[in-house]
């Protein structure tokens, strides 16, 4: 059986105490709203970690589970701590902040080569106006109903090239110097930034590398009054194949690891905003031992029409599915990973 993933689902914790409605959002007076520097975002959640924009004190790497998963990182097979034993039986809980109820996926491809770049279009146009999103009604609150979602587009960045390290902060810069330079649209409340990154890039979050303890992750931040929401694709071949899906197809691994991190932004999208260790908002929908949608059923694999996602937790039903008539498949818990040294466990 393949083994468990686990996203860090806390990163999508945080955003408000209030519900926010997309139509209540506000919105950008003009362009100048992201004119500013990133020394203008503010991300709460953030950690102070050094990245390409200048030196900061580094942050003492995160080795809980729970707290990873706090922070919105799928992890690896084996990553995390899990100080706690086995997972109690899942129960996703709402925690009152907002929801994306029509996702609309805007594709950024960090660098020419990014794999997959022709594929990965029809996958969202597809996905998103699919079963796969039906079912989610069971998660709608007053004032926030979740449906189909939109394919807005694909953007290659050909100009800057990540290699090496990079932090998240690096990604937010990028993300906010595209949406400033009208690269890709500017965000709504349903905006989703999905970005891919190519071979060789070690992307570092919470102290914690691509490939090595995490799959991938989303976040948020706010700048210009309005909350930005990205999920962060690593490359799924090299230190990541095999611990990251177990489809002989690196492309139907990517997909998987895309959905839940697409899943899990539509369901908990605040999660950069959280500046607790403990559920709160502005986190949607969040259960405090086991993750988000997606982190319950990481690396739990279905087909809907042509194309390989990640199963979600369905409280309802008490089972990971990928739509209403997929018959599903049962929570796994995992045991607790061992520990080296009081950092997160790799992969064996």
């Amino acid at each position: 059986m393949i083994q468990k993933e686990f996203s860090l689902a806390f990163t999508a914790v945080a955003c408000a105490s209030l519900l926010l409605v997309a139509a209540n959002a506000p919105v950008f007076a003009d362009d100048s709203d992201w004119a500013a520097p990133m020394d203008a975002v503010t991300a709460p959640g953030a950690l102070k970690t050094t990245s390409a924009s200048g030196p900061a004190a580094a942050a003492a790497p995160v080795t809980d589970r729970r707290l990873l998963l706090m922070k919105g990182l799928q992890l690896k097979n084996g990553a995390g701590k899990a100080p706690f034993g086995i997972e109690a039986a899942p129960q996703l809980q709402y925690y009152g902040g907002p929801l994306l109820g029509a996702v609309k996926i805007q594709l950024v491809f960090w660098n020419p080569a990014v794999a997959y770049q022709d594929k990965l279009p029809g996958f969202y146009s597809a996905i998103t106006q699919s079963p796969y999103f039906d079912w989610l009604s069971e998660y709608n609150v007053p004032g926030a109903s979740l449906g189909r979602g939109s394919y807005l587009g694909a953007y290659t960045d050909s100009v800057t090239n990540p290699t090496g390290k990079i932090e998240d902060t690096d990604v937010q810069a990028e993300l906010s110097s595209l949406i400033a330079k009208k690269a890709v649209p500017k965000p709504d409340a349903n905006t989703l930034y999905m970005i891919y990154f190519p071979p060789g890039v070690n992307i570092d979050m919470s102290g914690s590398g691509s490939c090595q303890v995490f799959c991938a992750y989303h976040s948020s931040f706010a700048q210009g009054g309005r909350e930005i929401n990205y999920g962060v694709i690593p490359d799924q071949g090299g230190a990541c194949a095999g611990g990251c899906g177990g489809d002989p197809s690196q492309f139907n691994n990517e997909t998987s690891v895309s959905s839940h991190e697409m899943m899990e932004a539509v369901t908990d999208p605040a999660v950069g905003l959280v500046t607790g260790n403990t559920p709160q908002a502005p986190l949607g929908w969040y259960d405090g031992t086991n993750g988000e949608i997606g982190d319950i059923c990481n690396a739990e694999q279905a087909k809907v029409g042509a194309y390989t996602v990640q199963r979600e937790w369905s409280n309802a039903r008490g089972l990971c599915v990928a739509s209403a008539d997929d018959p599903g498949a049962p929570f796994t818990p995992q045991s607790p990973a061992p520990s080296t040294g009081g950092s997160i466990a790799k992969r064996p």
